[in-house]
């Protein structure tokens, strides 16, 4: 009793130690999985600050430069208003002379530049003294473009750099139109970049770098003033090639710079809307993604000390475990895998003693039962098809002329399936309605079914009544729902003249398609009131001939196959008729 006892403790603790090995390897799996999920919201959340970053760039530069243009616009609209008050004086010159334009270039923030030039060029100025000739130029295109213009659209010059303005500026000139619409000079301004700059620089306390590049990618402005060096080298970066194909705000990682000085960086362009800019926004990934790292590579370091051990524990119980249970689990498989005559020895302490002479009692009962079971299923499966058999043959004799058919029909039928690469059960269906497809015949005078002569119309209507009553009386058992259709629709055709629905092509259930040609070979091999059974090579190019109208395309493939290789044969007295001549 003490050494039952002993053994009984010490498979107890054996087991707990591997449940609790099996328990580890869930709650790793689980913690990686966390820890997986997290990351992807941590990039995700990395993702969305830097595009909000961009975007806000993107929105503050836009309203700095569409109050530009209100400005520009106010003094347009006033000269027009001095021009219809005093069409005697010329306003270009006193905006000029006076304070006036002193005081909006003040006013306005970041104008450097401000002209108003009438029709000759001539009209007031505030400017320094000693203006570049790049800027002096700049101003001269602005002016001729809006002369040229339309008299609506504001006139954006390129990006410039210059001793005047180090931070860049650009040009901006809006037309003066008369009430009448007629141009009578422009306003123009040169904006310093500096106020853009200085939204840059705030996304340098958060390490990244940030950019105001053109439409072709040249830099314009940037948060590190020795990167305007490097403005020929941008248009090579992915995400700025990508920007000059489709301005829209776009994030993605991708690789800056070439050599040794190429980085894997997180990007994030955003359109200007006024100029067609863009802003693009960096930030190294070792820095945006430093959280994530730190993160999963604390997490597989937890899960590969779990994972060891869960190894260690494991291990020792596997050696603790006796033979007997290798064993059993052994033959447990093999029973498992259908090898139901397998039995495991007899031996190992009183407990593996007792649990394998169970198993085998178990193993059996098992065998025993399947047994039972195989011939149970074989028998019901025989009276099944027999039953069915019977119904259809009972149905054929109505008609000393279709004697046989339904039998031949499934037959064909068959055979045709399997040609179609259809599967053992979808073959097996087919079968099954094949052999029930003239199953409403017994709803039908027998006068109209033994009718030697061609029925009337009124008797073709009654006859074409049968699939539909088929399938009715065949519908009250839930067994065979699924062969239904095809008992219902083993005459619709193709091209959508048949009955008793009228469908057409893929509408019609591929088991009716089937049946239809099967019905269709064995009506022409066989003699009839109104024609004699037909030879085999015939009967398959008349059907042919078909394809595509009455029936599906698919399945005379199939027919053409099962001919070719004699697979499809003529059974009954048919056979002696419609052989090849």
């Amino acid at each position: 009793m003490a050494e039952q006892g002993r053994l009984r403790v010490r498979i107890v603790f054996v087991l707990l130690g591997a449940f609790s090995a099996v328990a580890v390897v869930p709650l790793v799996l689980s913690h990686l999985r966390l820890a997986s999920i997290n990351g992807e919201a941590l990039r995700t959340v990395e993702e969305q600050v830097l595009l909000r970053s961009a975007v806000k760039i993107a929105g503050d530069a836009d309203n700095y430069f569409a109050r530009a243009g209100i400005h520009l616009r106010k003094i347009a609209d006033g000269l027009v208003l001095a021009e219809s008050i005093a069409p005697d004086r010329d306003p270009f010159g006193f905006v000029g002379q006076s304070a006036l334009l002193i005081g909006y270039a003040r006013q306005a923030e970041g104008f450097l530049v401000l002209r108003t030039p009438d029709l000759s060029g001539r009209g007031g100025r505030y400017e320094p003294e000693g203006l570049e000739p790049a800027v002096e130029a700049e101003l001269r295109r602005t002016w001729e473009a809006v002369m040229k213009g339309d008299g609506r659209e504001m006139v954006i010059g390129p990006a410039m750099h210059g001793p005047m303005f180090p931070d860049g500026g650009i040009v901006l000139a809006v037309p003066v139109t008369s009430r009448s619409g007629v141009i009578l000079g422009a306003v123009q301004a040169l904006v310093s970049l500096s106020r853009v700059k200085g939204l840059l620089e705030e996304e340098r306390k958060r390490e990244v770098t940030a950019y105001v590049i053109d439409r072709s990618g040249n830099l314009v402005v940037a948060s590190d003033p020795a990167l305007i060096a490097s403005r020929e080298v941008l248009p090579k970066v992915e995400l700025v090639r990508e920007f000059i194909s489709h301005p829209v705000r776009l994030t993605k990682s991708y690789t800056h710079g070439e050599g040794r000085g190429a980085r894997k960086v997180l990007g994030t362009v955003a359109p200007l809307d006024i100029l067609g800019w863009g802003v693009l926004v960096e930030k190294d990934e070792a820095k945006a993604y430093a959280m994530v790292e730190r993160m999963i590579r604390a997490t597989w370091i937890g899960a590969a000390f779990a994972f060891l051990l869960a190894v260690g524990v494991a291990v020792v119980a596997a050696r603790l475990l006796s033979k007997p249970v290798v064993e059993l689990l052994a033959t447990a498989r093999l029973v498992a895998d259908g090898q139901y005559s397998q039995r495991v020895p007899v031996r190992g302490a009183r407990e593996l003693a007792d649990l394998s002479e169970t198993f085998n009692v178990m193993s059996d009962a098992i065998e025993k039962s399947v047994d039972r079971l195989k011939q149970a299923a074989k028998e019901n499966q025989e009276l099944f098809f027999n039953s069915i058999r019977a119904l259809a043959a009972a149905i054929d004799a109505k008609d000393p002329y279709t004697r046989g058919h339904s039998e031949r029909v499934a037959r064909y039928a068959v055979v045709l399936a399997k040609n179609m690469g259809l599967p053992p059960e979808e073959v097996r269906k087919v079968r099954i309605s094949a052999l029930l497809h003239d199953v409403g015949k017994i709803g039908i005078d027998d006068r109209i079914l033994r009718k030697p002569t061609a029925l009337t119309d009124e008797e073709f209507e009654v006859m074409k009544t049968h699939p539909v009553k088929g399938a009715l009386i065949m519908g009250q058992i839930p067994q065979l729902k699924e062969v239904i259709p095809g008992m219902r629709h083993h005459h619709e055709k193709w091209a959508g003249d048949g009955y008793p629905d009228g469908l057409c092509g893929e509408e019609i259930p591929k088991l009716a398609r089937i049946i239809a040609v099967a019905d269709t070979f064995d009506a022409m091999t066989t003699t009839r009131p109104y024609q004699k059974a037909m030879k085999l090579d015939y009967v398959v190019s008349r059907i042919r001939s078909f394809s595509g109208i009455r029936f599906d395309p698919e399945v005379i493939q199939a027919l053409d196959r099962a001919f070719t290789t004699h697979e499809l044969e003529v059974v009954g007295e048919a056979a002696r008729l419609a052989v090849t001549a």
